[in-house]
């Protein structure tokens, strides 16, 4: 009997903590100057006091349900640098991010395959491909499931060859 009950209990309390994940981040922020900042940046969806919680960085917010998804803008301003508001409120000259599996690295361009393609020089590793920017913005979307983050996509950058 004990153990039935036990068995019921899980099976009404599991589905409930699956809906729920953290997914932490970490990097490195270049700034224009060449120092260099720590980054925390994931995300988590979590139930705080009876409320379910979406955070993104070090911002939260109280939601119904869980996001569909969440846009990182990626700004290249005068070709010169770039600006990615949610981490900080100055420019960068590139950054490292590591995101679950997912890896990202903003750099200047060094190879020479790619002199005329990276606009501003730029070009963007996602998980060991590059891209470049189509035009002066470009977008990180990430599509999440209640296991996490299910895609990431980019947008306003293209892959040469693709």
């Amino acid at each position: 009997m004990v153990k039935s009950g036990l068995s019921l209990l899980l099976l009404l309390w599991a589905p409930v903590s699956w809906a729920y994940f953290t997914l932490p981040g970490h990097g490195q922020l270049v700034l224009l100057d060449g120092s260099k900042q720590s980054l925390q940046f994931g995300f988590a969806f979590t139930q705080k006091n009876g409320t379910e919680v979406f955070q993104a960085g070090v911002q939260e917010v109280e939601v119904a349900e869980l996001p569909d998804k969440y846009t990182l803008a990626l700004v290249l301003h005068q070709e010169e640098q770039i600006w990615v508001t949610d981490w900080l409120n100055q420019p960068l000259q590139g950054f490292e991010w590591t995101l679950g599996k997912h890896s990202f690295k903003l750099t200047k361009n060094t190879d020479p395959k790619y002199k005329e393609k990276a606009r501003g020089g730029y070009v963007l590793m996602f998980d060991n491909t590059a891209y470049f920017f189509h035009k002066n913005m470009a977008q990180i979307k990430f599509y999440f499931t209640k296991d996490g983050v299910s895609e990431v996509r980019i947008e306003g950058m293209y892959t040469p060859g693709r």
